[in-house]
């Protein structure tokens, strides 16, 4: 499977392969839109702590060559 096989390109493929089948299971389509939902939840809770991450870390190095500048004095 190639790895820039879109979410809809896949879903085309399930649909396909119901056609042949000649049933369907639309609990399976319900599940995979469950997964890509879930998938941006979690993509977007890491782009948020990845920002909160490098905030935090820019703080704190600002504190600490205040800190170090107040030492010096």
């Amino acid at each position: 499977m190639n790895p820039k096989t879109t979410a809809e390109q896949m879903r085309e493929s399930i649909e396909k392969l119901f056609e042949d089948a000649g049933y369907t299971v639309p609990e399976l389509l319900i599940y995979i839109e469950k997964l890509e939902k879930d998938q941006e939840q979690m993509s977007q809770t890491i782009k948020k702590m990845k920002l909160e991450s490098i905030r935090k870390a820019s703080a704190e190095a600002g504190m600490n060559s205040r800190l170090k500048d107040a030492l010096r004095e």
